[in-house]
């Protein structure tokens, strides 16, 4: 049914004194049961009550604050001088509660109340109710002259909600929209000169506001205007109701510190001259923090001046009528933090008192502001906070964020823009203990909030043994969180993963171990996975891995990298792949953000190339800087600590701001410092955390945290300080079972010393780990060692942690006792024994971080290992000194250590006993030599070895001696069904398996010198091997290449797509993922002749994603160009294949594939003017394009197939836009290079003949 809604009733103004009836009334007639008999005190203190009252005493202090703004009180001078007293109050006026007026709203029908209150709900956080602070005209009420009686007297009528006369809805009282003071007041009373006398009545009116009426104004002005004009003042209760013990009769005593009064954080020259004051004292020894555990009596009372006036110390004062006037109110059960707040409202005129006591108040904008932060944060400032608890377990540092607002609404913008328009990412910088994790802590709950963000972090460590440790964690993290928390989610993950990428998840089980749970038995991850290049195999696989993850889910995906300063190459090297794919993404899910220390990095850092990566591919990078905290942001975090307001805690946070310059970290330690020297400690008399100013402010600080940390190790008990130092060799946090391992080897006692150290809170422990706190307690524990004994204690837990792998032979503390070894160094070594296990052990180490695809850390691995070798180890230890030297000659080679790439290679070759054992470094060379361009160099090298292995190539190729090769060929395949090809035994002579590699690398060398004539004859010789000795993974190139030359040269296209077949059939046979994507590229070629154009093309988008899963960027650029060439000659819109080509050509450029960008180069110059882009220079255009200056010229565009594709995109441009000289200059140009034999042979520069 449709309903119309009608215009809310305007808000109906009450008396205060009527609504605290009413209210009340209500409420105790609600109590449990219904009995209608529920007690005063738990109704005041109840939720509902105190939200209205703090409303109501809100909007009251908001009006004076703005009368207060207008007489401009701020100007004056916040101290008033003593001689200048304010005046007194006769107490002969009327209260200011009989001039409020409160006001409420009308109730409504129940439909149009839910309606209400659901719109309250979107708009005011879900609290369904109008803001403290909502508009409305204040109507004028006069309350006339009644009295308290009369209000006593109405409360049975009241006993229900009064009607409205007018539309006949009635009021509701707990709906309170808030509240005027009567211009009444005003007129009768005339504002003071220095606001002080509105503070105190405004207090009066709030004590009979929160105590429900029980104590109205009337009598607390009455009771307490007598002291005013003299000091120290009187209790307005009798002195047989005040227990002076602690632990007396009542639940708390009702003088706070005995009649004289105390000085709060200051003890008294009349105290005793302990060093912790005796109301201190008095406090501690409620929970037995003092000497004996006897309670002790308070001091008896005393007249003594509670203000030294010549003194320039900083005296915090507190007088007894600031406490004792409030004590009624603390009976009701009220908060503290409330009942303190009327206590120095009515105490803000107490002669003599505002100089020294910081806690009155000066400014009733000072009374707003604290209501507005009990309100808005009243699990902070408003509830009293659990003091056993203070005692037992310290200061209690919660997760909130002081002073970083603007930094994070930085942060969330970028995130914004990140997942919903163009892709970004974010660097928080600043120095150690500035607050970056906090900072990001705080944006995954925003960004959670918002839109259910799914957040991964992850942590890197200076220490760390795990290649790639902080991405691989995140991401493990969230599959055991996954796998956990939502199985369902889990198997729609692991369903797309199989689906995307296959078998070639087993790669990734070994870096994410928790993938494993959820791909479940149907995976062999004991699969051979050796790759062309597994560092960048192992880059595309997680960018495919991330991208179909964050598909799966429809929250974006945040990945947070933390202490990048401590990052390695690999995960530099993957972070800029992540983020290039995650640009690259259609639909952005993905936000990636990190922090560093910006002080720590060196201009060689591996994190410095990833800025300068990620901007030439038009990704931008938001840089956020943290500074110190200021004064008010640090004054926050102290009370937010504290649960005290941000005035009171000012003058403490004043002094620790001077001391620590506002670093978050050290302002925590110097924090949980005071309070293990009682300087800051839990006051049971004031149920508060209370402090020693003076003491404080005459500490002697070190001017760094790091030496304060320090510091406060060495008090420490030797056995806990030792094990600290201990767990500070594996880095910022460590397994228990490691520990437990290693106290168990090295007959130390460590569990029991860091059980102690977590007591005490340098420590943390959860999810079976030990963590230092901060990375800056684990750096300073680490520093207390000399060098030298670093050295002997990383080699003495390797040596012990490398015995446990070698006896148990379980290798889960493998690398980190390999690491351990290696920070100790050759140094620490103390025999040729421990040498030589120490080399075998870090030879293990690098097999096994090869295993996880991570050459960067098995070359480090493997580097070590030759440095432990002792002189005479090619003869000592022959097959460990092969293996380790041919192993980091690989990794050399991986990681573009040419240098040492020569020298690892030429001492095998040197050293090695036979050609099979030379074979790896021979390959190793070779391959060297192509991506140095010396392919002469290279052919010459593979042409001699070739000969040594018995297969001889011609010095001279010529047409008769291709026909011959040609005939021969045939001749052995006559006859031979498919079938029969297929069964073959496979090859077993290692001497032909060497060969037939041999013959493939000089198949690359010959199209990259544009020696087509020969190429030719690579087929023959590896088909010929093949038949003759069996098949290998190579045997499928072979076929794939003897496919081409029928169907692309002789023009044998129905036997050459046989063949093609054949290879693709031994690839399926016998896989071998560093040849896959080889197969299939060659195959691809033939099957252009075949199969329509528009599809057959596709072939190449699948094999561009083999040849990228093998690491074999060569090929899949290939196969990434010849996609887009033919797909723009096949009639694709050129906005599509604009778009690819682009994609195409900035992962050329990052991987430095110059020859491939230079055959892209002038088909995409040509798409640029076919679209109506001509007017732009083509050096602009693709600087505009990739946001870096391209380079022309250099080796790769002189090479011939390079030359012979600008050739072919000039000549079509020059028919097409009838420029006939520079058409008929570029086809001569061609014609001239081109010749039939070259022309088919799997060249891409030279399929323009096919065209």
């Amino acid at each position: 049914m449709d309903r119309r809604r009608t215009e809310p009733a305007p808000p109906e103004p009450v008396s205060m004194k009527q609504w605290i009836v009413c209210v009340v009334d209500r409420l105790r007639s609600r109590g449990d049961g219904g009995d209608g008999n529920q007690n005063t005190d738990k109704i005041v203190s109840s939720h509902e009550y105190l939200s209205c009252a703090l409303k109501i005493a809100h909007s009251l202090a908001d009006q004076l604050s703005a009368v207060e703004e207008e007489r401009g009180y701020k100007e004056k001078s916040r101290r008033s001088s003593i001689d200048n007293s304010p005046p007194l109050i006769d107490t002969s006026e009327k209260s200011w509660s009989e001039y409020i007026s409160v006001y409420c709203t009308k109730m409504k029908a129940m439909e149009e109340k839910k309606d209400e209150i659901s719109v309250n709900e979107k708009d005011d956080g879900g609290e369904g109710r109008a803001s403290i602070d909502a508009d409305f005209e204040p109507l004028p009420y006069n309350c006339g002259d009644l009295e308290p009686a009369d209000f006593q007297h109405l409360a049975r009528q009241l006993s229900t909600l009064l009607s409205d006369k007018d539309n006949g809805n009635v009021v509701d009282y707990l709906d309170v929209r808030g509240a005027i003071l009567n211009e009444k007041a005003v007129e009768e009373r005339p504002l003071s000169d220095n606001g002080k006398l509105e503070i105190r009545s405004l207090g009066f009116a709030f004590y009979e506001l929160f105590s429900g009426g029980h104590i109205t104004a009337e009598e607390a002005q009455h009771r307490l205007s007598a002291p005013l004009s003299r000091c120290p003042t009187l209790s307005p209760f009798p002195p047989s109701s005040i227990d002076t013990t602690v632990g007396g009769g009542g639940d708390f005593p009702l003088s706070d510190g005995g009649a004289g009064g105390d000085v709060i954080g200051n003890s008294r020259e009349s105290d005793s001259s302990n060093s912790v004051g005796a109301g201190r004292l008095d406090d501690m020894s409620a929970f037995g923090m003092n000497e004996g555990n006897q309670p002790t009596k308070r001091r008896a009372q005393s007249n003594t001046p509670l203000v030294d006036y010549s003194s320039q110390k900083t005296m915090l004062v507190r007088t007894q009528s600031a406490s004792t006037s409030v004590e009624p109110l603390k009976l009701l059960g009220l908060p503290t933090a409330l009942c303190d707040l009327i206590s120095n409202m009515i105490h803000s005129v107490v002669p003599g008192d505002a100089p020294g006591n910081v806690e009155v108040y000066e400014f009733i904008s000072e009374v707003r502001h604290d209501l507005k932060l009990m309100i808005d944060s009243s699990h902070v400032y408003l509830h009293d906070f659990d003091l056993a608890m203070a005692v037992s377990s310290g200061l209690q540092f919660r997760n909130s964020l002081h002073g970083r607002e603007a930094e994070l609404q930085t942060l969330l913008e970028c995130y914004q823009r990140a997942i919903s328009s163009k892709f970004e990412v974010a660097m928080i910088c600043g120095t150690s203990g500035i607050g970056k994790s906090e900072l990001s802590r705080h944006f995954a709950r925003c960004a959670n909030d918002d839109d259910g963000s799914i957040f991964l972090s992850g942590r890197f460590n200076k220490l760390q043994s795990q290649p790639l440790y902080a991405i691989s964690s995140a991401f493990d993290s969230y599959f055991a969180w996954l796998n956990e928390e939502h199985p369902s989610t889990a198997a729609k993950v692991a369903a797309a993963l199989k689906e995307n990428m296959g078998e070639e998840m087993v790669s990734l089980v070994a870096a994410v171990p928790n993938l494993a749970n959820i791909l479940g038995d149907d995976f062999d991850s004991e699969k051979n996975v050796s790759a062309v290049d597994a560092q960048k195999r192992l880059c595309y696989l997680f960018c495919q891995f991330v991208e179909v993850i964050s598909k799966c889910h429809e929250e974006p995906l945040i990945l947070f990298l933390d202490d990048c300063q401590w990052i390695d190459a690999a995960s530099a090297a993957l972070l800029i792949q992540l983020i290039m794919s995650g640009s690259s993404c259609k639909y952005h899910r993905l936000f990636i953000f990190i922090s560093c220390r910006d002080d720590e990095l060196g201009s060689t850092h591996p994190l410095n190339l990833v800025p300068s990566s990620i901007s030439g591919f038009g990704v931008k990078m938001t840089k956020i800087h943290l500074s110190p905290l200021s004064k008010r942001a640090l004054n926050e975090m102290v009370s937010t600590v504290l649960s005290l307001l941000p005035r009171i805690t000012r003058p403490l946070a004043a002094i620790l701001h001077h001391k620590t310059k506002g670093s978050p970290l050290f302002v925590k330690q110097v924090m949980i410092d005071l309070y293990k020297q009682q300087l800051l400690y839990p006051s049971l008399s004031r149920r508060r955390w209370d402090w020693d100013a003076d003491k404080i402010l005459e500490m002697k600080i070190p001017e760094n945290v790091a030496a304060f940390i320090a510091k406060s190790f060495d008090q420490l008990p030797s056995e806990v300080l030792s094990a600290l130092v201990f767990l500070s060799c594996f880095g910022a946090s460590a397994d228990v079972a490691l520990i437990e391992v290693l106290e168990r080897e090295i007959k130390q006692p460590l569990i029991a010393p860091l059980e102690a150290a977590v007591a005490d809170s340098v420590l943390g422990k959860k999810d079976g780990k030990f963590y230092f706190m901060h990375d800056k307690l684990q750096e300073t524990a680490y520093n207390m060692m000399r060098p030298e004994e670093r050295c002997l204690h990383h080699n003495l837990f390797g040596q012990a942690l490398g015995n446990v792998v070698v006896r148990e032979k379980d290798d889960r503390f493998l690398l980190i006792a390999a690491t351990q070894i290696n920070f100790g160094g050759p140094q620490a070594i103390i025999d040729s024994d421990q040498a030589f296990a120490a080399a075998k052990l870090n030879l293990d180490a690098g097999k096994k971080a090869m295993s996880t695809l991570d050459f960067f850390a098995a070359n480090a691995f493997f580097n070590h290992g030759i440095s432990y070798l002792r002189s005479g180890h090619w003869e000592e230890q022959y097959d460990v000194s092969l293996e380790l030297f041919n192993l980091a000659a690989k990794c050399a080679l991986m990681n573009a250590e040419h240098d040492r790439l020569k020298m690892l290679t030429g001492q095998v070759m040197h050293h090695a006993k036979c050609f099979e054992d030379k074979f790896r470094a021979l390959c190793i060379s070779i391959t060297l030599l192509l991506w140095s361009s010396k392919l002469s160099v290279a052919m010459q090298l593979i042409s001699t070895n070739l000969s040594c292995l018995g297969e001889e190539l011609p010095v001279a190729v010529t047409q008769a001696a291709i026909q011959r090769q040609s005939d021969h060929t045939k001749a052995m395949l006559a006859g031979i069904s498919d079938d029969t090809l297929l069964s073959y035994p496979p090859m077993s002579i290692p001497s032909k398996i060497m060969a037939m590699e041999l013959l493939s690398k000089q198949f690359v060398n010959y199209i990259f010198s544009d020696d087509g004539d020969s190429m030719p004859m690579i087929a023959f010789k590896m088909v010929q091997t093949s038949l003759t000795y069996g098949m290998n993974p190579l045997s499928g190139v072979g076929f794939a290449l003897y496919s081409n030359y029928l169907a692309l040269v002789i023009g044998e296209v129905a036997e050459g797509y046989r063949y093609v077949k054949v290879a693709l059939l031994l690839m399926k046979r016998m896989p071998s993922i560093a040849h896959d994507g080889e197969i299939m590229y060659y195959a691809t070629h033939t099957m252009l002749r075949v199969e329509p154009l528009q599809s057959a093309i596709e072939h190449y988008a699948d094999t561009y994603r083999v040849a990228m899963a093998s690491g074999a960027t060569r090929f899949a650029f290939g196969c990434s160009f010849m996609y887009d060439f033919c797909s723009f000659w096949s009639g694709k819109k050129l906005d599509l294949v604009m778009n690819s080509m682009k994609e195409t050509m900035k992962q050329m450029i990052f991987y430095k594939n110059l020859v491939m960008l230079s055959l892209s180069r002038p088909v995409f110059l040509l798409s640029l003017r076919l679209t109506g882009q001509s007017d732009v220079h083509a050096h602009d255009i693709l600087t505009n394009v990739f946001g870096e200056t391209y380079e022309e010229g250099g080796v790769s565009s002189k090479l011939p197939m390079v030359v012979l594709a600008a050739c072919f995109a000039k000549f079509y441009e020059g028919l097409v836009f009838r420029e006939v000289d520079i058409a008929r200059d570029s086809v001569e140009k061609y014609l001239s290079m081109a010749s039939l034999s070259k022309a088919n042979m799997s060249n891409p520069g030279d399929f323009f003949r096919t065209l």
